[in-house]
Formats: C-alpha cells, sequence, structure tokens
C-alpha cells in the first residue's frame, strides 16, 4: 500500500468512527428538540420535575456536540460525568411519574437518555452501555414494583422498555462492531505499510550490497589476478598498500552483515584490525550515544578514514563523536600523498589538512 493508501486508511477510519458518533448523537437532539420539543408548548403543563431534566438533557448534548466539534472526542472526565447525569435524570423522572407501566414505558424521557447514553459511551465495550441502559430499566421499574405491581403494568413496561432500551442496545453492539472493523482495517493498512517498506528497504540494501561487492571486484580482482601471475610483487610497498585497501574494504563490507550496537564503529574496527596488522599502533575514542545510519552514509564516513589508517605510517588517534543530528569521524597519522576517495552521493562532507608531516583528517554527517 502506498503512503497515499496509508492516509486514506486511516482517513476513512477516523471519518467512519466520527460519522457513527454523529449520528448518534443527531438522534438524540431530533428526539429531544424536535418530536419533543412539543411537549414544552402542549396543553399539559411539564411538572418542575420534567421541566428541570429536559433542560439538564438538552445541556448534556450541547457539551457532547460541542466536545465533538473542538476535540472530535468526548473526554472520558465529561462522558462519566455525563453518565451520573443521565442517571441522575433517570431516577428524579421515575419517581415524578405516577405508577403506572404504559406511561413510563412511553415516556419522552426514557428513550432520549438512552441515545444520550450510546453518544457518552461510544468506543467502550458495549457492557458499558448495556449497565447504563439496565440501570435506566431499573429505574422506572422500580416504582411499579414497589407500589402497582400488576401484571398488565408489569408486561406494558416491559414491552415498552424491551422495544426502547433493546433497540439501543443492539444499535450499541452494532457501532462497537463497526469501530472494530474500522480498527481492523487500518491494523491490516498498517500490516501492508510496514511489510512493503521491509520490501523496499531489502531491496535497497540488496542493490547496495552488489554496487558495492562490483566495486570490489573491480579493484580486487585485478590485484589478485595481479599476484597470481607473478605480474605484481608483494614485497613491492605500492603493492603492498594496495593490499592493506581493499582488505580494509572487504572487512568494512563483511562487518555491515554482522548485529552490532553501534554498526558505524564495528566497522571501524575491522579496518582498524587491518591496519594494525600493518604496524599502524591505533588509539580510538568513542563519544555520544550510537545513530542509526543508512549504509551509504556509513561507507562515505569510513571509506577516506580507511584509506588513512591503512597507509600510515607509526601511530594513529582515531575519534568517533556521534551526536543527535550529526556523526563525525577524525583521524590523525602519517600518511603522505594519500589520495582520498569522495562521497559520491554529496552527503559526507570530507576535510583535511596536513601539518608538519601529519595529517588531519574528518568526515562528517548531517542529518537534514
Amino acid at each position: 500500500m502506498t503512503d497515499l493508501g496509508m492516509r486514506s486508511a486511516v482517513y476513512v477510519r477516523r471519518r467512519l468512527v466520527a460519522a457513527a458518533r454523529w449520528m448518534l448523537l443527531a438522534v438524540a437532539l431530533v428526539v429531544q428538540f424536535g418530536s419533543n420539543a412539543a411537549l414544552l408548548v402542549g396543553t399539559t403543563p411539564m411538572s418542575p420535575v420534567e421541566l428541570g431534566g429536559y433542560v439538564a438533557l438538552g445541556i448534556v448534548g450541547a457539551g457532547a456536540a460541542a466536545a465533538l466539534t473542538l476535540r472530535r472526542s468526548i473526554p472520558r472526565w465529561y462522558a462519566a460525568g455525563g453518565c451520573v447525569v443521565l442517571l441522575a435524570c433517570a431516577g428524579a423522572l421515575s419517581a415524578d411519574l405516577p405508577p403506572e407501566g404504559a406511561l413510563r414505558a412511553g415516556h419522552w424521557s426514557l428513550g432520549l437518555i438512552g441515545w444520550y447514553g450510546l453518544v457518552l459511551l461510544f468506543g467502550l465495550p458495549p457492557r458499558w452501555a448495556g449497565l447504563l441502559l439496565g440501570a435506566v430499566g431499573v429505574l422506572y421499574t422500580v416504582p411499579v414494583v414497589a407500589e402497582n405491581p400488576t401484571t398488565t403494568g408489569l408486561a406494558n413496561l416491559g414491552v415498552g422498555l424491551g422495544s426502547v432500551l433493546g433497540l439501543q442496545f443492539a444499535v450499541a453492539l452494532g457501532s462497537h462492531l463497526l469501530a472494530g472493523i474500522a480498527r481492523r482495517a487500518q491494523a491490516t493498512a498498517d500490516e501492508e505499510q510496514q511489510v512493503r517498506i521491509e520490501e523496499e528497504t531489502a531491496a535497497a540494501v540488496a542493490a547496495n550490497h552488489e554496487r558495492r561487492y562490483a566495486d570490489l571486484r573491480e579493484a580486487t580482482i585485478p590485484l589478485l589476478r595481479g599476484l597470481a601471475d607473478g605480474e605484481l610483487d608483494p614485497r613491492d610497498p605500492v603493492v603492498r598498500q594496495r593490499c592493506a585497501v581493499e582488505a580494509a574494504r572487504m572487512r568494512r563490507l563483511f562487518a555491515e552483515h554482522a548485529d552490532s550496537g553501534d554498526r558505524l564503529v564495528h566497522e571501524l574496527g575491522g579496518i582498524i584490525d587491518v591496519a594494525e596488522r600493518h604496524g599502524v599502533s591505533v588509539h580510538l575514542t568513542v563519544r555520544g550515544a550510537p545513530t542509526a545510519l543508512p549504509d551509504n552514509v556509513r561507507a562515505g564516513l569510513l571509506g577516506p578514514i580507511s584509506e588513512a589508517l591503512v597507509t600510515a605510517d607509526g601511530d594513529a588517534k582515531v575519534t568517533v563523536l556521534h551526536a543527535p543530528d550529526h556523526v563525525r569521524v577524525a583521524v590523525r597519522c602519517d600518511a603522505p600523498g594519500l589520495q582520498l576517495p569522495r562521497d559520491g552521493s554529496g552527503e559526507v562532507e570530507v576535510v583535511e589538512s596536513t601539518s608538519g608531516g601529519q595529517l588531519w583528517l574528518e568526515t562528517s554527517w548531517q542529518s537534514r
């Protein structure tokens, strides 16, 4: 999946979840300020308890709408406080109603409280919505059982509660399944993206290694052929220097496959080993936490350092400096007449100077 596809999957998931939550809130607001708004100007005036409950539920809905508009989510503290308000409204309104099952089952507050509860608890496991809806059902049932426990009253109440609260709990289950599908879709997109990144990384690493091995073959095979055919004299200092350079390049290339916490220093260790086999005493200093570097950057940093060390005479001092945004490798040694390789990509800067027969060489890389 491309980066555009990845962003599209995340966008679709967020929009899908947000649309589902807004839809539940729209249902609650339409029920309260649409179908139930006529109660405010009806022929039968609302009791003070009903009016207070109506206003409190409207405040809960307005706060939820503001939170979704400004933050795209409802804070947990607001959801918890809103649920307390919903249960308080259910208890107060239930106590204010006469103990008649049919009247309670058809009362405007029963369905409205449940819809607001689904909005506040959206995204949580369905058991929380079930607990809230169950508590509302109990609050509306207790007065009937306590004061008028007739079979007809209980039957009417049970049918009303089952149809209203049962539908709302089914909607809560559907919302949970929808959110789960959206999460799994994004997880699948994440996995596909990770696989694609790993494949591209592996292909880039393989191509880089192939290029490095090709460069090595162009320089090493003629050298070995010349030694085998007797065209090159291993006692010749120039030939020995060429062998040391190619040996260091091979050690650095082989070290790239090793699992090390600091691969730059690990590859540098292979170069130092070759240099010390040719009589150079190397003192290495490493400062800072290791920084993950691409293969081509490590090659650009160590290429000139390798040339300097394997052609040095006497002692050499190497310093590696790791910083969060840059890496530097410096060497001071005797290496007269050195021809340094340059980083073809331009990512690594090479600075050199000679003073009193001493070569000071520094390679550095700056993150962009």
